[in-house]
């Protein structure tokens, strides 16, 4: 019995011992558990801190230099601490930065030229809670951050804004064409002045968002009712002239016919740039461009043969304005900050009848009893592309701070010409054509003069040309804030045909019916060919002169102006600039 009371005592100490044990094994284990998690916290905290402070530092980057930086980042980074220490804890984490840009193998650090990144690197002392019994007092929370400044630009190529401000009555035909309205040049100015941002048309639930805007399909129609509405909204009164002409655009057949457009196919913009969905947009240019967004448009043929003499009323083919003017908005370098150029294309048939006759020295009077001609246009087909460098830099909306940034024109071969092709002919006195030194020329074509007649027949057929041609270009426009917004920077030409162009091309001459060398017989095409274009006596004055100015002030020359096209180049216009939009990439 006592023996086994003395067991029972030596197994409770025992116990005892075990259990003290155990639980000082707990508590140490416990105690790094606490410390560790204490540790990971700190960890997740530095990384936060780092991950701000990057942010913050990035958004300085706007194009300056590492030495123009240093002084601004060093104050910026110890006010974005200040700012930030305390999610830590107690203890201010120390702070390094280095400048650099981002690459494909990550963050390069540098220490001269214009940086576009930087790296943040944030370091604290964790205290443990448990120093007695781990055996450290504290730990060290490490985390780096790389920021990303972001700069974007936004630009158009062409616009319809320009001619209607400059006062330009003769677009207006083309314009109500386009459009199918009729409205005088103060209610275009209304459109012109009136501006829209693309986030006020996404919050309609018409459109519903950003991606419906810009990469889906919408009607037409309910673009237009939403941008009135989207004004109306405003409600400061300075847009009632503008309302009251997309109302009378929202009743037009035109706008109840066209249908589906799509108007990412002129607006190239990111759904998810939020700075280019906030700037403002000229309405009179979003709906000029959105009518263009889907396929061609003929161009009508307006009375371009009014009061020019022997041109005919028939025309066969026709020319196309293909493409509208474009906006573009996004980072330099990017696949979607381009946007094309206008294009106009295509040929136009004109048929020459009833022409003046002429009477060149030594040869009688000539008639000119058939031509035909045709103008032909192919003018555009090239691209406006976001550039870096120069860098985006935002200014502050002054002269002496503009913002500015940089656009690549590239355009391919372009050519606009009117070609007239006609035929001089008469009887002429065998006697003249020999003044002239024809003699080896008839008989080598008819044989002996002396059994010839009196008269011998002579057709001469001459090609006129007026126009130019412009090989493939391409070339740097920088952009200013102001005043390119305004006036765009110009690069081509206007899209005008010059008499000083005229070209004559004497292309087949027959003496009697039979065709002669044209080397041969110079002395007689030389006559006819300056005959035909001397002032105030041939064709060139009395059909052509005219025809070309019609041509120029009726028909291609107020197209090209009402959407801002050049020939082999375009109007460039600088729409908005963002910059220190920060973004982490590491």
């Amino acid at each position: 019995m006592g023996l086994w009371h003395g067991r029972q005592r030596d197994q409770r100490g025992a116990t005892l011992l075990f259990a003290t044990v155990f639980l000082a094994l707990l508590m140490m284990s416990g105690a790094f558990v606490v410390d560790l998690g204490m540790q990971r916290v700190a960890r997740s905290d530095v990384q936060a801190v780092a991950d701000v402070i990057a942010l913050d530092l990035a958004r300085q980057l706007d194009g300056r230099t590492v030495a123009q930086l240093t002084p601004v980042l060093n104050a910026a980074s110890a006010e974005s601490l200040a700012r930030n220490a305390g999610v830590i804890g107690p203890n201010t984490p120390d702070l390094d930065y280095e400048l650099g840009s981002i690459g494909p193998n990550g963050f390069t650090a540098m220490t001269a030229g214009v940086p576009t990144a930087v790296r943040v690197v944030a370091r604290a002392e964790v205290p443990f809670a448990f120093a007695g019994i781990t055996g450290t007092d504290s730990g060290t929370a490490t985390r780096s951050a790389a920021a990303e400044s972001s700069s974007t630009a936004c630009f158009r190529l062409g616009s319809f804004v320009a001619a209607i401000r400059a006062g330009d009555e003769t677009v207006l035909a083309p314009l109500n064409d386009l459009l199918g309205v009729n409205l005088d040049l103060v209610s275009y100015r209304g459109l012109a002045d009136a501006d829209v941002r693309l986030s006020q048309l996404t919050a309609n639930p018409t459109i519903g968002s950003p991606e419906a805007l810009l990469q889906g399909s919408i009607r037409y129609s309910d673009l237009v009712t939403v941008m009135a509405d989207a004004l109306a909204k405003e409600g400061n009164g300075t847009n009632t002239v503008a309302i009251d002409a997309l109302d009378k655009l929202i009743k037009s057949q035109v706008t109840a016919t066209v249908g589906m457009i799509s108007l990412g196919n002129v607006l190239h913009v990111s759904p998810t740039d939020k700075a280019a969905l906030e700037v403002g947009m000229s309405v009179l240019d979003l709906i000029g461009s959105a009518r263009l967004s889907d396929g061609q448009y003929f161009v009508g043929v307006p009375n371009i043969q009014g009061g020019v003499p022997g041109v005919g009323w028939q025309y066969t083919g026709a020319i196309y304005l293909v493409s509208a003017a474009e906006l573009a908005c996004g980072a330099p370098n990017s696949p979607g900050a381009t946007a094309d150029t206008a294009q106009l294309d295509g040929i136009l048939g004109i048929e020459f009848t009833n022409l003046p006759s002429i009477s060149p020295p030594g040869l009688g009077t000539l008639q000119t009893p058939k031509g035909a001609g045709f103008l032909e246009i192919e003018a555009g087909s090239g691209t406006g592309a976001l550039i870096a460098p120069p860098a985006v830099h935002c200014g502050t909306g002054t002269g002496a701070d503009p913002s500015t940034f940089s656009v690549r024109v590239a355009s391919a071969l372009a050519s606009y010409k009117l070609n007239a092709n006609v035929t001089v002919s008469a009887d002429v006195r065998l006697t003249d054509l020999i003044g002239l030194g024809l003699t080896s020329v008839i008989t080598n074509l008819l044989g002996n003069i002396l059994l010839l007649g009196t008269k011998l027949s002579l057709e001469v057929d001459v090609t006129l040309t007026v126009g130019s041609q412009l090989n493939a270009s391409s070339g740097t426009v920088g952009l200013s804030i102001p005043p390119n917004d305004v006036t765009p920077v110009t690069t081509g030409g206007a899209v005008n045909l010059s008499m000083a162009t005229l070209t004559p091309t004497v292309t087949a001459v027959k003496i009697g019916g039979k065709s002669a060398n044209l080397a041969a017989v110079t002395a007689v095409t030389n006559l006819i060919a300056h005959e035909l274009v001397t002032v105030g006596k041939g064709f060139v004055e009395k059909t052509l002169t005219p025809l070309v100015n019609n041509i120029n002030t009726m028909y291609i020359g107020p197209v090209a102006r009402m959407i801002g096209l050049r020939l082999g180049g375009a109007d460039v216009f600088a729409v908005g600039a963002t910059c220190g939009r920060p973004r982490l990439v590491g």
